[in-house]
């Protein structure tokens, strides 16, 4: 799918999913990325699109290349740094140019991001004191 405006990226990818891979890896994200593979939705997903120890650089350009983000919030999900910067990067996408954003709750309730508690909170406020992630 291409943008026919010049402030807009050329689409890559139908989607990019963004989610902690401890928590979904290996079962809930690789049962939606091969749903959508085999639904012929051109996805960006790292365990088939990137190598160990790949620049951060590459998923910021897959997520600006991407039309829409799946963000799958999981219980460790804000333990991860690269996943509260990719996330950034999202929401900025989302603002600049209007990329969809579709947010999962994988055994996490919605209202974790309203009204963060726990270890999700003590994760939201490190990475605010790191300054890596500008919203919580």
């Amino acid at each position: 799918m291409s943008s026919s405006s010049s402030s807009q990226p050329q689409w890559i990818y139908d989607v990019f999913i963004n989610f902690r891979g401890g928590d979904t890896r290996r079962d809930f994200v690789s049962h939606l990325y091969c749903a959508l593979s085999n639904a012929g939705v051109n996805t960006f997903f790292d365990d088939e699109n990137l190598l160990k120890g790949t620049p951060l650089e590459e998923l910021t350009r897959a997520i600006e290349a991407s039309q829409i983000a799946i963000v799958v919030f999981s219980e460790t999900y804000t333990e991860s740094t690269w996943c509260l910067t990719e996330l950034q990067k999202i929401i900025d996408c989302n603002e600049s140019y209007g990329q969809i954003v579709v947010p999962i709750f994988h055994g996490v309730e919605p209202s974790i991001l309203r009204n963060p508690k726990g270890r999700f909170r003590e994760a939201l406020e490190a990475a605010a004191k790191k300054k890596v992630f500008r919203r919580a």
